[in-house]
C-alpha cells in the first residue's frame, strides 16, 4: 500500500470514530483521538514535526524537575541497559510533556532527534497529538501507543510505551517513555516492554518515598511474598502519629478502594490514620520488621484484602545532625516539615551564591520570612529591601525603584533620591508580588539585572549596583509569560532557582507554628492552648495561610480573658459549630 492511500485511511478511521464508528484500537488510544478532535482541535491531516525546545526554555523544564530527575536517573541507567541492544530510547518527561532527561544511541543520534525521541522534545496530547507520553499524562495510566495509533502520520513508524511518575502526595510528576525508531508490526510484541517500565517506574516511586520520608515508617506491599523484598508492588510511609505521610501510585489506588471502595483525591488519604485503611494495630508495625513467613507478614485491608508487607524502621537522624549545618535563620523557618526540610537544604547551598532566587506559594505562606531567612543567612550583612510591586502606585513605582536625579519633575526632591534599587546596594532586592510589575518597568528591570547599574529618571550617569535579587508571586509566572503579561527575557534573568513554600494546610508542622506564631503575635504575655483548641487550629484547612494564623492569634489574645485559650475562644470559622 502506498503512502498516500495509508495516509488516507489513516484520517478516514479518525474520521470515523469522531463519528461514532466502531473500532479496534484499545479504548485508551480511541479517547485519547477524541481528545485531539474534540478538546485540543487538532487536523488529522496536519503533518506535524517533531517540537524541540530551545536551551533556555529546557533548562527551566529541567529545574523545575530537579527532584525528578536526580531520582529517576539511576533507574533509567539500569533499564536502558536491558533494553539499549533491541534499539529502544529513553525518555524522562516533566508534567507538561517536555523531556528533561533523555538516553538514546549516539549512533543515530540525528534520526532520533528529527523524530523527537531527544532531549528537550515536547509531547503534550495538545501540541503532538496521540503519543505514549501525551495519552499517558491525560489518563494517568500506562499505555502502548503503536505505529498508527499516533493520532499525528508523522509519528506512525513510532512505538511508544509509557508509564506515568506520580509524587509521595499522589500529584502525576513526569512520564517515563520507552520508544522505538522503527518497532515489530505488531502491538503485542510491547506488552512485555509495558511491563517492565511500569516496574521500572514503581522502583522510581519507592526510591522517592524512601528518600523523602527517611524519619517515618516505610511500608511495602504485595500481594504474594515471593517478590516483596525485590519488587513490591506498592509502598507507603506512617509517621510517628500513625497518620499516613506518602505513598507510591499503586498504595493510593489499593487504600482507595479499601477506604471507600472507589477512587478519590490522593490529597485527601495523606494524613489520615494508619487504621482507617488496615485493620492492624498501628502500635504492632514493628512486628512486621523481622517477620519471614507469609503469616507473620499478612495484613488484611479495611475492605477485607489480604495483602503482604515488610517495614523498614524510621531513620532516627539527631537533631544536631539534620539541621545544625544550616544558617540559624534558615533552620528557623520551620518546625520539621519535610518540605520545608528540604527547602531550608537547598537555599542554604545558595545562599552565598549570586543566584537569583524565585520563591513560589499562595498568598500569605510566610515568603518575604523566607527571603529575610535567606539574606541573613549570608555571611555579608549588608541591606535588605523589600518592595511589593502591587501596593506601588504605577505612577510612582518608577522614581520609587529607580530614583530620580535633582529637578528631574516637578515636585521632585532638589536633591534628589535615591532609588530602592541603589539603597539595596551589595544586599538583596526583595521584588514582591512581581507578577504585578508594569510591562514598561520589567523592561528597564532587565536592563538593571543585565548590566548592574542603574539609572535613576532625569539622570545622565548609570550607578553601578550590586544586588542579589529575590523575587516572589502568588501568581504562576510561567502562565504569565504564556500570556503575554510578564516578559520572557525577564523572567528566565530572575528564574535562577525556584524555592516553593507549601500552604499552612499541607505542611505537618502546624504545632510548631502555632507555638510559634503564637508567642510572637502575644509577645511579653504568657498564653497557650488547650489540646482540644489545638485539634481545632490544625484541623481548619487555612487558605489565608499564616497571614491567616497570625490575625486570628491577635483576635484571640485580645478577647481571651485568661491566659489559656479554650476551643470556645477560636473564632467561629475556626471552630465547628456545637
Amino acid at each position: 500500500m502506498s503512502d498516500a492511500s495509508t495516509f488516507e485511511n489513516h484520517v478516514r478511521e479518525i474520521i470515523s470514530v469522531a463519528e461514532g464508528g466502531t473500532s479496534s484500537r484499545d479504548p485508551e488510544v480511541v479517547s485519547s483521538w477524541l481528545r485531539c478532535l474534540n478538546d485540543h482541535k487538532l487536523d488529522p491531516e496536519h503533518k506535524g514535526e517533531a517540537i524541540i525546545l530551545p536551551e533556555d526554555r529546557l533548562r527551566q523544564h529541567q529545574q523545575e524537575a530537579e527532584d525528578l530527575l536526580s531520582i529517576a536517573r539511576y533507574g533509567m541507567e539500569d533499564l536502558y541497559r536491558r533494553v539499549n541492544s533491541m534499539g529502544y530510547v529513553l525518555l524522562l518527561t516533566d508534567a507538561k510533556g517536555v523531556t528533561v532527561d533523555f538516553i538514546g544511541d549516539e549512533k543515530v543520534d540525528r534520526e532520533l532527534k528529527r523524530a523527537g525521541l531527544y532531549i528537550g522534545s515536547e509531547w503534550s496530547e495538545e501540541n503532538a497529538g496521540t503519543c505514549g507520553v501525551g495519552a499517558c499524562l491525560s489518563s494517568g495510566e500506562a499505555i502502548v501507543v503503536h505505529q498508527t495509533d499516533h493520532f499525528d502520520m508523522a509519528h506512525t513508524p513510532l512505538s511508544c510505551t509509557a508509564a506515568p511518575i506520580y509524587d509521595l502526595t499522589g500529584a502525576l510528576k513526569g512520564v517515563l517513555d520507552v520508544s522505538l525508531l522503527m518497532s515489530p508490526t505488531e502491538k503485542y510484541s510491547q506488552a512485555l516492554t509495558l511491563e517492565v517500565v511500569k516496574s521500572c517506574v514503581r522502583r522510581i516511586e519507592l526510591a522517592n518515598l524512601e528518600t523523602h520520608r527517611k524519619t517515618d515508617w516505610i511500608v511495602r506491599m504485595s500481594s504474594s511474598t515471593e517478590f516483596l523484598g525485590v519488587d513490591p508492588t506498592s509502598a507507603f510511609s506512617v509517621a510517628a502519629d500513625g497518620t499516613i505521610s506518602g505513598m507510591t501510585h499503586g498504595a493510593m489506588q489499593m487504600m482507595a478502594q479499601a477506604a471507600s471502595g472507589a477512587p478519590q483525591d490522593p490529597t485527601k488519604l495523606i494524613g489520615r490514620p494508619f487504621e482507617d485503611f488496615f485493620d492492624f494495630d498501628f502500635n504492632d508495625l514493628p512486628r512486621l520488621l523481622g517477620a519471614n513467613t507469609p503469616g507473620e507478614q499478612a495484613m488484611e485491608t479495611s475492605d477485607g484484602q489480604i495483602v503482604f508487607a515488610n517495614v523498614q524502621a524510621p531513620v532516627r537522624i539527631p537533631q544536631s545532625t539534620t539541621r545544625s549545618d544550616l544558617p540559624a535563620p534558615l533552620a528557623q523557618t520551620h518546625g520539621g516539615d519535610p518540605a520545608m526540610s528540604l527547602l531550608a537544604a537547598k537555599a542554604a547551598r545558595i545562599v552565598d551564591k549570586q543566584i537569583s532566587i524565585i520563591l513560589e506559594g499562595e498568598t500569605g505562606v510566610g515568603k518575604e520570612f523566607v527571603a529575610r531567612a535567606l539574606h541573613a543567612s549570608r555571611k555579608k550583612k549588608r541591606p535588605f529591601v523589600a518592595i511589593n510591586c502591587a501596593s506601588l502606585p504605577e505612577a510612582l513605582i518608577e522614581s520609587e525603584l529607580f530614583g530620580y536625579a535633582p529637578h528631574a519633575f516637578t515636585g521632585a526632591d532638589t536633591k534628589g533620591k535615591k532609588g530602592l534599587i541603589e539603597q539595596a546596594n551589595g544586599g538583596t532586592l526583595f521584588l514582591d508580588e512581581i507578577g504585578d510589575m508594569p510591562l514598561a518597568l520589567q523592561a528597564r528591570l532587565l536592563r538593571v539585572l543585565s548590566e548592574r547599574e542603574v539609572m535613576a529618571v532625569g539622570g545622565t550617569r548609570p550607578i553601578p549596583v550590586d544586588i542579589r535579587v529575590v523575587s516572589a508571586s502568588h501568581r504562576d509566572l510561567k502562565l504569565l509569560v504564556d500570556s503575554g503579561q510578564f516578559r520572557q527575557d525577564l523572567f528566565y534573568r530572575l528564574n535562577g532557582v525556584v524555592l516553593s513554600i507549601p500552604p499552612l494546610r499541607d505542611r505537618q508542622d502546624k504545632i510548631w507554628l502555632i507555638k510559634r506564631l503564637s508567642s510572637l503575635v502575644a509577645k511579653d504575655q504568657a498564653f497557650s492552648f488547650s489540646d482540644d483548641a489545638i485539634a481545632h487550629l490544625c484541623a481548619y484547612h487555612w487558605p489565608g495561610n499564616i497571614r491567616e494564623m497570625i490575625n486570628a492569634f491577635e483576635l484571640c489574645f485580645a478577647l481571651c480573658d485568661g491566659n489559656l485559650i479554650e476551643a470556645s475562644d477560636l473564632p467561629e470559622h475556626i471552630r465547628p459549630s456545637p
